[in-house]
């Protein structure tokens, strides 16, 4: 039987989704995005992560997207 937590817990720790993850934090930044970029960007993050946390999903995937959320706001927000 699949363990669909187990999984979840194995996908976020996978290091590819980390390195994805690391390209995401440097994109902004790489390309030189202008202030309204970064904003809709942040915007389309803050979409995913209500979705995720209105879904029925494991909470791991719940909690991953909000620190992600949280990390680029700390990052990238005024």
């Amino acid at each position: 039987m699949l363990n669909y937590n187990s999984l979840m817990t194995s996908f976020f720790n996978d290091p590819d989704v980390i390195q994805e993850e690391t390209e995401l934090f440097k994109l902004p930044r790489s390309q030189n995005w202008t202030g309204a970029q970064i904003h809709h960007f942040l915007e389309d993050m803050k979409t995913q992560a209500d979705l995720a946390c209105r879904l029925d999903v494991p909470m791991e995937a719940k909690i991953h997207y909000r620190d992600l959320f949280t990390r680029l706001i700390k990052t990238y927000g005024h």
